[in-house]
């Protein structure tokens, strides 16, 4: 069971952090008040809470912390620059970023920082202080298979609804673990379809009784 992240002053998913994400590849041009079929494809984006003047200044800091980081993050595997960091009173932290414009430490100094957030759509992180420098042979969290839990941190569907990803499987339906919740209430079951363009998940709104084949507009690692 994946462990449940909390940070404190948990924040909604209908923020956006502005020039946090950074689309993989060029983003279609856009089409004027396209409907959700007139998609091309699913953008990918990855969050960076970090640019060449240090922490992006759209964020807003709620806490210091200081701790160690030495697993790769649950919520964003694969990222090297992602990790699962452990603070203080053993709370965890994942994902959390480091800082690529920073110059390496030095012997003898400290070993710098990472932004710890909550979710992709959000605009509060918390700043933890590494106690140990960063292990670039970070381990895989126990638990934690990368090939089999490769989903997307965040969902934003086709219809504005956007969905996080959940940090256990708590609730298992019609057999299909559900591994998001949306802002507006719904839910995702089972795993996103990425086998067109467009990628698509298994959408079940709140009080329905049936789930709807949902677009994937953005999904954001």
């Amino acid at each position: 069971m994946r462990r449940l992240l909390v940070l404190m002053g948990l924040v909604g998913l209908v923020v956006l952090i502005p020039i946090a994400g950074v689309a993989q590849d060029a983003t279609p041009e856009a089409q004027p008040e396209a409907a959700a079929g007139d998609m091309a494809r699913t953008i990918p984006a990855y969050v960076f809470p970090y640019d060449s003047e240090g922490l992006n200044a759209g964020l807003t800091v709620t806490a210091n912390v200081s701790g160690v980081c030495g697993f790769e993050s649950l919520m964003t595997p694969g990222r090297p620059d992602a990790w699962d960091c452990l603070g203080e009173n053993n709370q965890v932290y994942d994902p959390c970023f480091e800082n690529p414009f920073a110059p390496p430490a030095e012997s003898g100094e400290a070993p710098g920082e990472v932004a710890c957030m909550t979710s992709p759509f959000a605009d509060e992180v918390v700043l933890l202080a590494l106690t140990a420098p960063l292990d670039r042979d970070k381990e895989t969290t126990p638990g934690n298979d990368a090939e089999s839990w490769n989903l997307p941190w965040g969902l934003e569907l086709a219809g504005g609804e956007r969905c996080l990803l959940l940090a256990d499987i708590d609730v298992v339906l019609a057999g299909e673990a559900v591994h998001y919740d949306c802002a507006d209430g719904g839910t995702i079951l089972g795993d996103v379809d990425r086998g067109q363009p467009v990628w698509t998940v298994m959408y079940l709104a709140d009080g329905a009784t049936e789930t709807t084949l949902a677009d994937v507009a953005v999904a954001w690692s």
